[in-house]
C-alpha cells in the first residue's frame, strides 16, 4: 500500500489504526501507550502547535488542515503499542517484496522497455513530491532487505532477500532523485555503527558502505549528473526571487523563512501561517510565490510554532533514534527508518505532507514495534 496513490494509503493507515485501537480497548491494554519512546515529547509538540492557533493569521480550514497532518505521528501511537513483532515483521517484509517489484519496474523503465501501463505508472512516471517519496521507499526498502538477509539462517533464503534489496537498490540508482540516493548509504552507516563487534569491524563496514557509494557514483550516469547539478545550483545561488533552479528556491526558501523565524523565535506566527508570511516577502509573480512549504520541516515548525516546536520536533525524533540503536537486532528497522524520517525533514516537509507522513510514519510504527520483542533475534523471525 505505500507505492499505491494517496488514497489507498490513508485507507490503509485509517484499517491498522483502527484495529489497533480496537485491540487495545478489547484486551484493556490502554497503558501499554505510556511505554512508547518519546511520547511526552510528541504530545506536548502537538499541543503546543494546537496552541498557536489562537495567533495564526491563517484560516480556520487550513488550520485544521495542518492539525490533522500534525495528528498523525500521535495516531500511529496505538499501531505501535498494540501490533505484536511477528505481525510487524511480517508486513515489512511485504514491503519489501513490493520493494523489490517496484525497483525492478524503475530499472526496466529507465531502459525504455517498459510498456506504458496504469498500473504502475505511479510508481515509475511520478513527478515532483510523489517521485521523492518512491525514492525514499526504494531505498528503505533496499536497506530493509539486506537486514532481513542478516537475520536469515538458510543460505536460499538470505539469497532471495539479497536480490529483492539488490532490485530496490537498482530502481533507486536508475531514478533522478538525490534523496533516496544519500537516505540509503546513510542508514547502512548508522547499521553499521550499530553492529555488534569491535570498533574495527565497524569502522570496516563504514568504509565498506563508503566504498559502494563512491562506485555507484562512479558507475552511474544518472546519478553522478544529478548530484553535479546539485553542486552547480548551490554554485549559482544568487539570493533573489527571480531564482530558477531547483536548489536555489530551496536556498531562497531557507532564507527568507529563517527572516521569519527570527521575528517571533519563541511563539511562532501560529500553525498554517508560512504561506501567508511567505507570500507578503516574496514577488508575486515568480516561480518562489507558488510554494506552500518552505521544503524543510524543522524550519517550518520554528515559523509556526518558534524554535520550541522545531526543538520538540528533533528530540523526539532523536530519542527515537537512540532507543531504537540501544535496540540491538529488532531495533535496527525502525532505527534506519526513524533516521530517514528525520534527515529527510532537512528537504522535505514530511509530517505536512501527507505523501510523505503516510507511508514513512506507517513504515516508522510497524518497524518501532519490533523493539516490542525484546526476548531475542530469533523472536524476530
Amino acid at each position: 500500500m505505500t507505492y499505491a496513490p494517496l488514497g489507498f494509503n490513508y485507507l490503509a493507515w485509517v484499517t491498522c489504526v483502527g484495529l489497533a485501537v480496537c485491540q487495545l480497548q478489547r484486551d484493556r491494554e490502554w497503558p501499554l501507550l505510556r511505554a512508547l519512546p518519546a511520547l511526552s515529547n510528541l504530545v506536548a509538540l502537538f499541543a503546543w502547535l494546537a496552541l498557536t492557533a489562537l495567533w495564526s493569521p491563517a484560516g480556520w480550514s487550513r488550520i485544521g488542515t495542518h492539525l490533522w497532518m500534525y495528528a498523525l505521528p500521535l495516531l500511529i501511537c496505538p499501531l505501535i503499542a498494540a501490533c505484536p513483532p511477528f505481525a510487524a515483521r511480517r508486513a515489512l517484509m511485504h514491503f519489501v517484496v513490493a520493494s523489490a517489484v517496484v525497483g525492478a519496474l524503475c530499472a526496466l523503465h529507465a531502459t525504455g522497455r517498459l510498456p506504458p501501463s496504469a498500473l504502475w505508472a505511479r510508481a515509475v512516471d511520478a513527478e515532483g513530491n510523489q517521485r521523492i517519496v518512491t525514492s525514499i521507499l526504494l531505498a528503505i526498502g533496499a536497506a530493509l532487505g539486506a537486514w532481513f538477509a542478516t537475520q536469515s539462517d538458510a543460505p536460499t533464503s538470505r539469497a532471495w532477500w539479497l536480490l529483492a534489496a539488490g532490485l530496490a537498490a537498482l530502481g533507486l540508482a536508475s531514478q533522478d532523485r538525490r534523496t533516496g540516493m544519500l537516505a540509503l548509504p546513510l542508514m547502512l552507516v548508522a547499521w553499521a555503527i550499530c553492529a555488534k563487534g569491535r570498533t574495527g569491524l565497524r569502522l570496516s563496514l563504514v568504509l565498506l558502505v563508503a566504498a559502494g557509494s563512491v562506485a555507484v557514483l562512479s558507475n552511474s550516469d544518472g546519478v553522478r549528473a544529478r548530484f553535479a547539478e546539485g553542486v552547480a545550483e548551490f554554485q549559482a545561488y544568487r539570493s533573489s526571487d527571480e531564482v530558477a533552479t531547483s536548489w536555489g528556491q530551496r536556498l531562497r526558501m531557507i532564507e527568507r523563512t529563517a527572516e521569519m523565524v527570527a521575528e517571533r523565535p519563541v511563539l511562532g506566527h501560529g500553525l498554517g501561517s508560512w504561506r501567508d508570511l511567505w507570500r507578503q516577502r516574496v514577488s508575486a509573480g515568480t516561480a518562489l510565490a507558488e510554494h506552500s512549504t518552505p521544503h524543510n520541516e524543522y524550519l517550518l515548525l520554528a515559523v509556526q510554532g518558534g524554535l520550541p516546536a522545531a526543538l520538540l520536533l528533533l528530540a523526539w525524533l532523536a530519542l527515537l533514534v537512540i532507543e531504537s540503536a540501544r535496540a540491538g537486532p529488532p531495533g535496527r528497522p525502525a532505527l534506519m527508518v526513524w533516521l530517514t524520517l528525520a534527515v529527510a525533514g532537512l528537504f522535505n516537509v514530511v509530517l505536512r505532507d501527507a505523501k510523505f507522513a503516510l507511508p514513512l510514519l506507517l513504515l516508522a510504527g510497524l518497524a518501532t514495534s519490533l523493539l516490542r520483542d525484546g526476548r531475542s533475534t530469533e523472536a524476530t523471525r
